[in-house]
């Protein structure tokens, strides 16, 4: 009864087997299933083709696995197509069932009409394809056993993708695998390993050489061989990552042109390198090499757009020539006894070899305890360069160290020379020293001397008005007493008494002009005196109001023509404070001379309306006492400004002035009373300097 049962339920499976190819599977392998029999193909797009019962026998045998050059079906400028297979899972596999898909185009892919999974875009709009592959990822596969099912790709190739082959990839159409869910994601990381846990590792090793060769630059600019070889290396570095992210890539264009990507930059990176070694081991650059640059440039453009073997100029020509001609050159090198050629030489050697076992691995498949020659072929010179310059520093520190020891020796015999030599020196300093101190003193001396002169006809004039009043009073005094001594012969007591009081009042007057003028005299001569550097307190209004009048009659005298306006803007109530009074004055001197000498060379550009004026004024601040110098003069430039403090500077014409004024001001203030010195100006409006005293 079972017997019959089973006959009824398979009869209708046997009846369609024998009218259409059928895909069995009646065991799943751990490598699984690879569907590459039993395809149909038909160019065109029609959704009746994803139905089971659509009849496909008129279409053409295909098999999707091959490469897209061997399948001239699949047209490149977007055309759609389908796929179709019939399968039939055996009863006895009951594990649940995945799709390992690797594809070069774009799919929709149906199991029985029923959409089940969709790799990248399919439009009839050919700028909207996008082509997509799930790189052999684990896919759910909905089948059922003991019954036909049929699978239908709907699919198309995306416009404009320059595929390429590199080191012999194969762009396969459409690869399909059935297997199991386990092993399916076990031949999944198997292949994910084997593609990217290497390219870390390269990434990292590259990377780390770069820096090594840097820092050699770096510390050592002169050698510029050092930043060839850490350009070839971070070239290397950087194509190795991007490779890494090429085979995290599912977008088939992006895939290329990081692919391509990577070619140039391993490309360019040869020939960096091959020109460091050229300049390391000082080679005349001759045909052969020029032919390996022209080789370079052209394997580029080969491997991107020679579709089948082009990359083959670069990965097997190219390259390797470069090794050879390493070899070459280092060999030459070294006969010609070039220190460390060697080491280069043995590493191009080493690659070779390295490439030439990488390749009987590649086509006879076998390995020698696991190692990667692939790997090797590419470090061998690197670490041989990275010897080598371990090496050189070697060498360099032998050196070192030996013209150490010469040095040593050579100074045990000049010690008593340098000595000699010392004491000599130290004595002709101590003696120039003591000479330039004097010649300071006596700048300093000139300087005061200087001002000094500056201030005779001021002061003349200052000592002229009380000298009248001494000479007026005392005339009239003689009056008074002739005319008191008449009082007292005619017995007019009275009066004489009188006229005595006038006289008394005469002579306080006379006394007071008198002392006047001793304070004035006093005055000029603690100016042109050496500072005590005592420090007493002083009336600031007072100082500054003697200054400016000394300052303005002095300039009076030398140009009676010249007149200013003088202002004055005093705090009332301002407190004393200490300092050096005949040190405050040479500033205060200094300041208000170089006012009105500014404000005097600007009256004598004609300049209509203009009133020349000097201002001098005084403020209590928070902590300090604020004294300001302020001219209508020209101003002083920008590009002059951070100079005038500077000793021997004057933009005064030759013979009008020494240079040290403001110099010597500047160092009066800040060193001598530790307060502060700065200027304010603008062109063509004035200068200010502003003094505070704390």
């Amino acid at each position: 009864m079972r017997l019959l049962l089973l006959f009824l339920i398979l009869l209708p499976v046997f009846s369609f087997a024998q009218k259409r190819e059928v895909f069995r599977i009646d065991s799943l392998p751990k490598a699984g299933i690879l569907l590459n029999q039993g395809w149909k193909w038909h160019a065109g797009d029609n959704p009746e083709w994803a139905k089971p019962n659509f009849d496909d026998s008129g279409w053409e045998d295909i098999d999707p696995t091959k490469d897209i050059s061997e399948l001239p079906q699949l047209s490149r400028s977007g055309e759609i197509g389908w796929f179709r297979i019939h399968l039939l899972i055996d009863s006895s596999i009951t594990q649940q069932m995945v799709m390992l898909i690797n594809q070069s185009g774009a799919s929709e892919i149906y199991l029985n009409e029923k959409l089940i999974q969709q790799f990248g875009t399919l439009s009839a709009d050919r700028q909207k394809i996008i082509a997509f592959t799930p790189a052999l990822k684990p896919v759910s596969f909905p089948i059922s056993n003991k019954q036909v099912g049929v699978l239908a790709v709907r699919y198309t190739l995306q416009p404009g993708v320059w595929y390429s082959t590199h080191f012999g990839m194969v762009n396969k159409g459409l690869e399909i695998s059935l297997n199991t869910l386990e092993n399916g994601v076990n031949t999944y990381e198997s292949n994910y390993w084997t593609h990217h846990q290497p390219n870390p590792v390269r990434t990292g090793i590259f990377f780390s050489l770069s820096i090594l060769y840097f820092a050699f630059y770096f510390f050592y600019r002169k050698r510029v061989v050092n930043l060839y070889f850490a350009i070839y290396a971070l070239l290397h570095a950087i194509s190795w990552k991007v490779n890494y992210w090429t085979y995290h890539t599912n977008e088939v264009a992006l895939f290329f042109i990081q692919n391509n990507a990577t070619l140039i930059m391993q490309a360019v990176g040869y020939v960096v390198m091959l020109n460091a070694i050229y300049q390391f081991l000082e080679q005349k650059k001759g045909w052969q090499y020029w032919t390996l640059i022209v080789l370079g440039i052209i394997s580029i453009p080969s491997a991107a757009f020679v579709y089948n073997g082009g990359w083959m100029i670069y990965g097997f020509l190219f390259t390797n020539l470069v090794n050879v001609e390493l070899a070459r050159v280092s060999i030459i090198a070294g006969r010609r006894n070039k220190k460390g050629a060697w080491i280069i030489a043995t590493g191009s050697i080493l690659a070779l070899f390295c490439w030439l076992i990488f390749c009987l691995q590649w086509f006879i498949h076998f390995t020698i305890f696991g190692i990667d020659f692939f790997d090797l072929n590419f470090l061998c010179v690197p670490i041989s360069v990275s010897i080598y310059l371990g090496y050189d520093v070697s060498l360099t520190n032998i050196s070192l160290a030996q013209k150490l020891i010469e040095v040593e020796t050579l100074s045990v015999e000049k010690q008593a020379i340098l000595s000699t030599q010392n004491e000599t020196l130290e004595r002709q300093v101590t003696e120039r020293t003591a000479a330039l101190k004097a010649s300071q003193a006596q700048l300093i001396q000139s300087e005061k001397l200087a001002s000094l002169g500056e201030l005779t006809a001021g002061i003349a004039h200052e000592i002229q008005n009380p000298l009248n009043f001494v000479n007026n009073f005392s005339e009239l005094s003689v009056e008074l007493l002739e005319e008191m001594e008449s009082d007292f012969k005619a017995g007019k007591s009275h009066d004489a008494f009188e006229i005595a009081a006038d006289l008394k009042q005469n002579l306080s007057k006379i006394n007071h002009h008198g002392q006047r003028a001793s304070a004035i005299v006093k005055g000029m001569l603690e100016h042109s005196r050496t500072s005590t550097g005592t420090k007493v307190a002083t009336d600031l209004n007072a100082l500054a109001d003697e200054y400016l009048r000394l300052s303005y009659h002095g300039l009076r005298a030398k140009d009676s023509s010249f007149n200013a306006t003088m202002e004055t803007h005093f705090e009332p109530d301002l407190p004393k404070i200490e300092v050096i009074p005949q040190d405050i004055g040479r500033v205060l001197l200094n300041l208000i001379n170089n006012a009105f000498y500014a404000a005097a060379e600007k009256a004598k550009q004609g300049i209509e309306g203009y009133a020349p004026t000097v201002t001098v004024s005084t403020k209590k601040l928070e902590n300090a006492i604020e004294i300001s110098v302020k001219d209508n003069g020209n101003g002083i430039p920008e590009a002059i400004k951070d100079k005038i403090f500077q000793p021997f500077f004057t933009t005064k014409p030759t013979g009008q002035g020494t240079g040290l004024g403001l110099s010597l001001a500047y160092d009066i203030v800040t060193k001598g009373h530790g307060g502060t010195l700065i200027v304010r100006s603008k062109v063509g409006e004035g200068t200010e300097f502003v003094i505070h005293l704390v």
